[in-house]
């Protein structure tokens, strides 16, 4: 399981996210005043807050895998993510995968060892998320470009004075591209980015990811001041590590949030994914 869930390098993360839903009517953003870059650093902050104090959710998650599409349950616990699939290209499971499937969630709940790793991957992308929005506001310069609704868009490019301190950062100061905050609560809504440049790795020897590449990642309001992952759509192609071949295509939709109790565990999570 991903996670976003989209290794060191950013472009490996799951994450995240791009369209976004309002859960108040439309209105119309006045005229900004302050500069964008301070917008940034407060949603940035606002962000960072409401991930320090997180819930647990259950939500739907649809993923093209190679050529399917597939449609999961899952919900999270104190001990990680257990989902259970629902659907593979739009039709309910036949009753020998549903078999299957029933028996791959036992075989994990009785796999501790599997279970660690998974709920590693899952802090890991989180952790990831949270490096990406600490070095939005110095990374980049910014330009205010309009408004959408109650979202206002800005224009996004690398800023020269950056100087990146990891890998994963250097892939994402080399993108420009546009960013949706909603106006009365400072929230990311959505971002997008293009590379603007082949970025090499090590001058070249450790490797490169193409020029061209996109990440989309977004967020949508799913309860009162609570922002969580819509969709993250990642096409990057590049090559690592002499003649390692990178080809990362993600396409993940998350819906259908709900609530569940802070301190749900690992086995209880199986009948609330079988209501």
């Amino acid at each position: 399981m991903k996670s976003l869930r989209f290794l060191g390098m950013f472009l490996f993360v799951s994450a995240v996210v791009a369209v976004s839903v309002e859960a108040h009517p439309p209105a119309v953003c006045q005229s900004p005043t302050e500069p964008a870059v301070a917008l940034v650093s407060r949603m940035v902050a606002n962000e960072l807050k409401n991930r320090a104090e997180p819930r647990l959710w259950a939500y739907v998650i649809t993923s093209r895998e190679g050529n399917q599409t597939v449609t999961k349950d899952q919900v999270e616990t104190q001990d990680g993510p257990l989902y259970r699939v629902l659907t593979i290209n739009g039709a309910p499971l036949a009753p020998e995968q549903r078999r299957q499937d029933d028996a791959r969630m036992e075989a994990y709940l009785h796999d501790p060892s599997q279970q660690s790793r998974l709920k590693e991957s899952h802090q890991e992308d989180e952790q990831k998320f949270d490096r990406l929005l600490r070095l939005l506001p110095e990374a980049f310069l910014y330009d205010y470009d309009g408004a959408e609704g109650a979202l206002l868009r800005l224009k996004f490019r690398p800023n020269p004075n950056y100087n990146p301190p990891s890998y994963e950062a250097t892939l994402i100061h080399n993108m420009a591209g546009t960013m949706l905050i909603d106006a009365r609560q400072s929230r990311l809504a959505k971002v997008a980015g293009r590379l603007s440049a082949k970025v090499e790795f090590g001058f070249g020897f450790l490797g490169h990811i193409d020029e061209g590449g996109t990440i989309e990642l977004g967020r949508t309001e799913v309860a009162p001041s609570e922002w969580k992952t819509a969709l993250a759509h990642i096409e990057i192609s590049g090559r690592l590590l002499l003649f390692k071949t990178v080809n990362k295509q993600q396409y993940e939709t998350r819906s259908n949030y709900r609530a569940v109790a802070s301190d749900l565990r690992l086995w209880q999570a199986r009948a609330v994914l079988q209501r």
